[in-house]
């Protein structure tokens, strides 16, 4: 039997047909055919780790390839902020997450609370308040930044500093306590 045609009908249907191929699938936005526990780790970004270094900034790598740092704030407090490894493309532009936990809720947030933070949101320069739901079903409050997955050291350094001060100002005006 002549296995040359249902090869190449599938060549071309595998390159004709859009996402008919799991790499194609899995970069779809908001799609991934892998169970959660089946996502692979991914690899720390060099290029975070080439700016944390010139900086100056210890850092960790968690299980998802993210830098953890922790920065010691006003009033013996300190502020962890995460910088993704993973990145987005927005057009031309690639883009990353640089966030920082604030308060963490069991069920939805208070409406009164999300008010307020919306309407802080004109005295910033740069980023938001978000919510990020776990898995659990509860809630993180975080201050997060899209930035430029290409920006250079300084830069980044300032972002990061800017987040860790917002979200922790945040956090003690929310919680009054020192959770992250």
């Amino acid at each position: 039997m002549n296995t040359f045609p249902i090869v190449w009908m599938a060549v071309l249907f595998a390159t004709a047909v859009p996402g008919f191929t799991p790499k194609a699938r899995m970069q779809a936005k908001g799609f991934s055919s892998l169970p959660e526990e089946d996502k692979t780790v991914h690899n720390p970004d060099p290029r975070v780790e080439k700016a944390l270094k010139k900086l100056g900034l210890k850092y960790k790598v968690n299980e998802d390839g993210d830098f953890k740092l922790v920065f010691a704030v006003e009033d013996n407090r300190t502020q962890v902020v995460i910088i993704s490894s993973t990145t987005e493309t927005l057009g031309n532009m690639e883009i990353r997450e640089v966030w920082s936990p604030i308060a963490k809720f069991a069920s939805t947030p208070p409406c009164d609370l999300s008010i307020e933070l919306l309407e802080k949101h004109s005295a910033f320069k740069i980023g938001s308040y978000k919510y990020k739901k776990l898995r659990s079903g509860s809630y993180l409050l975080v201050f997060i930044v899209h930035l430029s997955a290409k920006a250079p050291a300084e830069e980044l350094g300032s972002i990061v500093g800017a987040v860790a001060r917002t979200a922790d100002e945040t956090e003690m005006a929310i919680v009054g306590n020192d959770d992250f």
